[in-house]
């Protein structure tokens, strides 16, 4: 049995959900001292969820559960009360579900093209934004159309001008995570612009980047002089960010990539098998190198070497235990044919270059991307420890391109 997270953990933290969604509804009508007790509880439990103190965390489950219905005893049930009610359990539900059987996830990058796209971008078509069928069709294929200007003269505030927005909830149904990032332009008046797509993509590739810094974006031209700028703005050496209406923000296509659900079960009751599509986090993953403030990610690459397994690379095939891989997702990127190009090599790789080999231990496992020549993955970072697994790729739900259905 494949158990990463205790099970008492995963109750924990539901449990953590749930209190903090009963007193964001209730908080107006319980009395001060069931709430003082009830957020007494709630922070105690998030202590001993640091501690993984499982005693402590089974009782403070009943007593949290007690406190919450002793808090209200004598509410008469309204409709719109019962509604509530079958929300918050819906909530629940849902995120139990996630926790559980299957989490939703939306592709970032082309490391497993052609078998996944990620987020790409591109110029408008010839005659601009389509009309609203076009652009329902182009929808449909998970294609949004990006042209922004600035609604009015103005300069951006002084703090965090430019944030980014995460849409996915990361709950059930799946095509909640259709609602991906948004860049969000903040006017010193409290006015935003919102710009559909990840704010790197934004600023690198639909323009944004390259619009702040015209002349007139950073000279102070606009409103007040540049005296009193720089005494508003202290911080800002070249003066604010600022906006002359009618100003080309950005522009162009983002395809949004592929959304999946993954099987969060399926490593609980099997082995994870050689050649499948798989996700796991980039805890304990040193060579990844993501900042400790932005936690832990999800990558998604193909499972291609298992515990025990040897490794060679000889382009286009990957070698494992002696001859070609046999698995028909690694036979596939490695025949070089329908858009695949097989398994590429080069000196420079930290680990399995041209004449080395690679053999993983116990609980090792090895990813790579499908899209062999443009994916970090274990030939850079080395192998994925078996805590860091989530399971495989079960289905691929939008957009409704020729990916949609089951991930092989």
């Amino acid at each position: 049995m494949w158990f990463f997270t205790p099970r008492y953990l995963k109750h924990g933290r539901l449990l953590l959900k749930g209190v903090d969604r009963f007193i964001n509804y209730k908080r107006d009508i319980l009395p001060s001292e069931s709430l003082e007790k009830i957020v007494a509880l709630r922070n105690e439990l998030k202590d001993e969820l640091k501690k993984k103190n499982r005693e402590r965390i089974d009782a403070l489950n009943d007593e949290i559960n007690n406190a919450c219905q002793r808090s209200l005893p004598n509410l008469k049930n309204s409709e719109i009360g019962e509604n509530v009610e079958v929300f918050f359990v819906a909530i629940v539900v849902a995120l139990g579900i996630r926790a559980y059987i299957a989490q939703p996830f939306q592709i970032p990058t082309g490391s497993m093209q052609p078998t996944l796209n990620g987020i790409n971008t591109g110029p408008l078509e010839e005659g601009g934004v389509p009309s609203m069928p076009g652009r329902f069709v182009d929808w449909l294929g998970g294609r949004s159309h990006i042209d922004v200007t600035a609604p009015k003269d103005g300069w951006l505030r002084r703090k965090d001008p430019i944030t980014e927005r995460t849409w996915n909830f990361g709950i059930w149904p799946p095509a909640l995570s259709i609602l991906t990032p948004h860049t969000l332009l903040h006017y010193d008046d409290g006015t935003t612009i919102v710009i559909k797509g990840p704010k790197e993509k934004v600023m690198s590739e639909l323009g944004l980047g390259a619009a702040l810094s015209l002349p007139y974006a950073r000279t102070g031209a606009m409103g007040p002089d540049m005296t009193e700028i720089n005494r508003y703005f202290p911080e800002a050496a070249q003066g604010p960010i600022v906006m002359k209406k009618g100003q080309k923000l950005a522009q162009g296509v983002i395809d949004w990539g592929d959304h999946v659900l993954v099987n969060k079960m399926a490593y609980h009751f099997r082995k994870p098998d050689r050649g499948e599509v798989f996700v796991f986090t980039t805890k304990n993953i040193s060579g990844i190198g993501v900042p400790e403030e932005q936690g832990s990610q999800h990558y998604i690459k193909r499972l291609v070497g298992v515990p025990g397994d040897e490794l060679e690379q000889r382009t286009p095939q990957l070698i494992v235990n002696g001859k070609p891989a046999e698995e028909l997702g690694i036979q596939k990127v490695a025949s070089a044919a329908n858009g695949y190009r097989g398994y590429g090599a080069h000196q420079s790789l930290p680990y399995l270059h041209p004449g080395d080999k690679v053999k993983l231990g116990p609980e090792q496992f090895w990813a790579m991307g499908d899209n062999s020549y443009n994916s970090s993955d274990s030939r850079y970072w080395g192998h994925v420890p078996q805590r860091n697994l989530v399971g495989p790729g079960l289905f691929c739900y939008l957009p409704f391109t020729s990916h949609w259905g089951p991930i092989r």
